[in-house]
């Protein structure tokens, strides 16, 4: 078991419902908030490289988890790479990428601005718009999850509530 387990609030998916391409990205955003770019590169590029994600992608990636290191910005919640279960913070992440390769970059906008401090918000969501890029050109869509709607304020939800919203 991960350290992780039976804290936070979960999203009503599992890491098992994701496509190979969101698993990919999931795991290596985890390895990356463990280790940190240094210590995750190898596992991230393997683990991208087999589900067919370029090594392209690698570079927007690393600025975009790169943006959570800056002065003033609130960490994402974020699982152990072995978690089976994601987080809404993690959804949310994968919900914003997702809506920026749909067009819809202020979804991105609206979900990193309260992680980020302004101008790391402006380098993350180039990058994000980077990282869609790469993954349309490799024809790699991601599924809206619709996490954004599971981001609550202090009243955090049922897990009915959040399977409702679900689509």
């Amino acid at each position: 078991m991960c350290g992780t387990v039976e804290e936070g609030r979960y999203s009503p998916w599992m890491v098992a419902d994701l496509t190979t391409a969101e698993r990919a990205l999931l795991t290596g955003v985890r390895q990356w908030f463990r280790a940190g770019t240094a210590g995750a590169m190898a596992s991230m590029r393997i683990g991208l490289n087999v589900a067919g994600v370029p090594n392209t992608a690698l570079l927007p990636l690393f600025a975009l988890l790169g943006t959570f290191a800056v002065a003033g910005a609130r960490r994402p919640e974020i699982r152990c790479p072995a978690c089976s279960r994601i987080s809404i913070d993690e959804a949310a992440l994968l919900d914003s990428l997702a809506a920026v390769q749909g067009g819809d970059a202020e979804v991105a906008i609206q979900l990193f601005d309260r992680w980020l401090p302004p101008v790391a918000l402006l380098m993350a969501t180039d990058a994000m718009a980077e990282l869609g890029g790469v993954l349309d050109g490799a024809r790699i869509f991601l599924p809206r999850r619709r996490a954004a709607r599971l981001v609550t304020s202090a009243n955090s939800p049922t897990m009915g509530d959040m399977a409702m919203a679900a689509e």
